[in-house]
């Protein structure tokens, strides 16, 4: 089956637009961003390289919006208007600061720099095409591992490109959405070539351009073409030296369709990790559309990045409390290199900078965000040691005890208090895993360390009310928000909140089961981070009727347009470099990974049959047989399946999941 056929990589692209929501759905309340901040460019699963349309919405580059983090969607201009092409864009993220868009190219036909309106657009995976309407050029952008290509066709004389390696940053107005470039250097190597360096959010970024048609390059840098015709434009970067960019550029000797091809062929691969059957055609294109948005980010540089060189740098980890949920998990358990080289990035992150990473993007500031959550980087680490990710895993314990050996780990204050209870679950999960990683690498003193930072999770909670304490920051949200955490001590958890039925009342509470004009602590429709794990809170109660039926309110109502299909409104927010989408894919595959534990949830399946090509080498089939809205058990190889859950590492081994209704 051809996967890349059902992708739609506008999806999540442009405002939400989902259907109106009814019964529970009707009281979810969201508070966050109103778009899901996706782009269409041409990018290959964890590339490097992404070349897109660049008109300067927020966040990704693509779009008329204004920056949105929460309330009506504001916007720049009616229609979409192109500015050019850029390079390198966050996939759905919101207000980072840190958008990139580098090295933008314009095509003309001369006279005042001007937007241009779009006709003919469309995409797929690793492709994207558009004619700007003023001047009929049609533009065509691919992406190789080794460099962006572009080509563009102009049918009258007096065409021209030109290349802008100061653009850093979306629309410039009171939003201060744009960053000054420094130390812009460019110069013309040949008729054809170009060696360019920037500055670029505190990295020194340099830049090779080859293009090739019936002109030649001038003095300031523009390529003139002799008469109509068409331009092939490639273009590398490295964060190493002039010299690299030039040796990435001309390990690309491919044409622009062998190259598009090539891009085709591996989405073709990374989507075929993931074979559905059953669904209609409609199911699969909202399965693979969010399949292939989770498979974007991170970006895998090789061995060439700005902190270090000659070993794995994977960039791009954002928002971490994010993915580390759902799009890191899927990663470490269909994707074996890229997930060891994050493994490797992560790690040597912890051992030269004695912290472990929340968010890692190509600047210099590299604390940014890092008073959001806590102990990530242990949780994220174990979880890909559990799925068998190749890995220097001594070494990452190493790394875990610098991180918590810092005054500042936790965010404690002077006083030893903490000002977010929600980093007290962090630092129990994160250093509860580590201290079990430790263990089963030989270190037992550090695994002792490790157990002991890791606190008691109880503190945070209110026994009067079953909730987080109310008297603290919550980042986004209040305490109900960040209540239903999917904790080691679940079965205490719940006690604490006066047992399975007081919990689960709680849990109707909060989605609108019950007191649904109450919006004191309301569900966000999934358009928050801490809305991918409460619905399965249900589960860890033993109500997996209730866990099914939020799931199937939020795939009726978040997860597609309002015309019920695929599109730039069918994403509920922003889509945090995948979070969103992988949440999607997880919940239509009928298993949900618990972080920085051993542990599969199994909820229901969407689709009659799917068979996961795992990084093991091992094959995971997920079928269902018999009808019904819950299944009645859920069998392992054979074996009814107690508790509805599945150990990773076992998962990893493969075999065949059954869900029987």
């Amino acid at each position: 089956m051809d996967k890349t056929r059902y992708v739609d990589v506008f999806h999540g692209s442009g405002t939400i637009n989902l259907p109106v929501p009814q019964g529970a759905a009707a009281s979810w309340h969201a508070i966050k961003g109103l778009c899901g901040n996706t782009s269409p460019g041409a990018v290959l699963p964890f590339g490097k390289y992404a070349v897109a349309p660049y008109s300067g919405g927020y966040s990704s580059g693509y779009g008329v919006n204004r920056m949105n983090c929460g309330g009506p969607i504001r916007t720049f201009s009616d229609t979409l208007r192109l500015r050019g092409f850029s390079h390198f864009q966050q996939s759905g993220t919101g207000a980072t600061h840190v958008y990139y868009n580098y090295a933008v190219v314009r095509p003309s036909y001369g006279g005042p720099e001007r937007d241009w309106g779009v006709r003919d657009e469309s995409g797929r995976p690793g492709r994207y095409a558009v004619t700007l309407a003023e001047t009929g050029i049609r533009c065509e952008l691919t992406a190789a591992r080794t460099c962006a290509m572009h080509r563009y066709a102009f049918g009258r004389p007096g065409g021209m490109l030109t290349f802008d390696f100061e653009n850093d940053g979306l629309y410039a107005d009171e939003d201060r959405l744009r960053s000054p470039a420094r130390d812009v250097t460019v110069r013309r190597v040949s008729d054809r070539e170009l060696a360019a360096a920037a500055t670029l959010q505190g990295v020194r970024l340099w830049f090779a351009v080859a293009v090739e048609g019936d002109g030649a390059l001038d003095e300031s840098g523009a390529f003139r073409l002799a008469g109509p015709g068409t331009v092939t434009v490639r273009l590398s970067a490295s964060a190493e030296s002039a010299e690299a960019a030039r040796r990435e550029l001309e390990a690309s000797t491919a044409s622009f369709d062998e190259v598009a091809e090539a891009a085709d062929a591996a989405w073709e691969d990374a989507l075929g990790r993931v074979c559905v059957e059953g669904g209609g055609e409609t199911e699969r294109r909202l399965f693979y559309s969010n399949l292939y948005h989770s498979l974007v980010k991170p970006c895998d540089w090789g061995g060439g990045g700005f902190l270090w060189r000659g070993a794995p740098f994977v960039v791009d980890i954002v928002t971490m409390w994010d993915l580390y949920k759902t799009q890191l998990p899927l990663l470490y358990t269909l994707f074996g290199e890229v997930s060891s080289h994050l493994a490797a990035t992560i790690t040597r992150m912890g051992l030269e900078r004695g912290r472990l990473p929340h968010s890692l993007m190509l600047s210099s500031e590299l604390d940014r965000e890092a008073a959001q959550a806590c102990a990530l980087g242990e949780i994220s680490l174990y979880d890909a040691w559990v799925r068998g990710v190749e890995a220097d895993w001594p070494a990452a314990v190493d790394a875990a005890l610098k991180d918590v050996g810092r005054p500042d780990f936790a965010g404690r204050a002077a006083d030893g208090s903490i000002r977010r209870l929600t980093h007290v679950l962090d630092v129990y999960e994160g250093c509860s895993a580590a201290a079990e990683l430790a263990r089963a690498v030989g270190k037992p003193r550090e695994a002792e360390t490790l157990a002991r930072a890791a606190g008691d999770w109880r503190e945070a909670f209110d026994p009067a009310t079953g909730l987080l304490r109310a008297d603290s920051d919550y980042y986004e949200g209040n305490h109900w928000n960040y209540s239903f955490r999917l904790l080691r001590g679940m079965e205490e958890r719940i006690a604490l909140a006066g047992g399975r039925e007081a919990f689960v009342r709680l849990l109707d509470k909060f989605f609108g089961f019950t007191d649904p004009e109450d919006l004191s602590g309301r569900f966000e429709g999934f358009n928050n981070e801490t809305d991918m794990e409460a619905p399965w809170a249900y589960h860890a109660a033993g109500r997996f009727d209730r866990l099914c039926e939020v799931l199937d309110l939020g795939d009726r109502y978040a997860f597609r347009t309002a015309a019920g299909t695929t599109g730039p409104g069918g994403i509920p927010g922003n889509n945090d470099s995948g979070g969103l989408s992988a949440c999607e894919v997880w919940n239509d595959l009928g298993l949900f990974p618990v972080s920085g534990q051993d542990r599969m949830l199994c909820g229901r399946p969407k689709f009659c049959r799917a068979a996961l090509k795992l990084a093991s080498g091992e094959t995971l089939t997920v079928e269902r047989t018999g009808e019904g809205k819950v299944p009645a058990r859920v069998t392992w190889n054979g074996k009814t399946l107690c508790g509805r859950r599945l150990a990773a590492s076992e998962m990893m081994r493969g075999g065949a999941l059954t869900f029987i209704y």
